[in-house]
């Protein structure tokens, strides 16, 4: 199992820790996964939009563009 599905599968009570978030992320193996991921954040109160946190990750240099940018692609197409 996956830290995004870990993640994921378990529900947020709070708005995760950058480091977890980014463990998620790398975890992500498809679409699916990442959209189930993003829902979870929606239901956080506080949490950021995944989208606008993958962009402040990447100005950040704390995730890599390839992966922000494949993560991003996927977000937009679905």
């Amino acid at each position: 199992m996956c830290s995004a599905t870990r993640m994921v599968a378990t529900p947020l009570e709070s708005v995760p820790a950058e480091e977890t978030l980014i463990n998620a992320l790398r975890g992500c193996r498809d679409q699916q996964e990442l959209k189930d991921l993003e829902q979870r954040l929606a239901a956080v109160e506080g949490a950021p939009p995944l989208f606008d946190w993958i962009c402040d990750l990447l100005v950040k240099r704390s995730l890599s563009s390839i992966l922000a940018a494949k993560l991003l692609r996927q977000l937009h197409q679905s």
